[in-house]
């Protein structure tokens, strides 16, 4: 008995399939099995329809699958600051330096 461990092909939905599958979806009542039967003919999870109901609640425009990839890192309002800070003391001490030697060559 030999099995084949080759990895099936995932379904690719675009975004307005998604939209059409969740639409049907929901247009069957609770506990209906055409939803079973739904979710069986384009291997989909129950889990799935949660995710996209709440992204469409959420106020995404289309279901569009999120982009691969590590996510960006947030950033921190106080690095900007810092850097704002940074720049404006630079200036400050090169203004300090011009009035001390003004200041030195008007003693002279």
């Amino acid at each position: 008995m030999t099995t084949s461990t080759t990895p099936t092909a995932r379904l690719i939905v675009t975004a307005a399939e998604r939209q059409r599958i969740l639409e049907e979806y929901d247009s069957y009542p609770r506990g209906d099995a055409r939803r079973g039967a739904l979710l069986r003919r384009y291997g989909l999870y129950t889990s799935q329809m949660s995710k996209w109901r709440e992204r469409l609640k959420r106020g995404d425009a289309t279901l569009a699958a999120p982009t691969p990839g590590p996510k960006g890192a947030p950033r921190n309002p106080l690095a900007d600051e810092v850097a704002r800070l940074t720049r404006e003391n630079a200036r400050l001490q090169q203004q300090l330096t011009n009035a001390e030697t003004i200041i030195a060559i008007q003693k002279k």
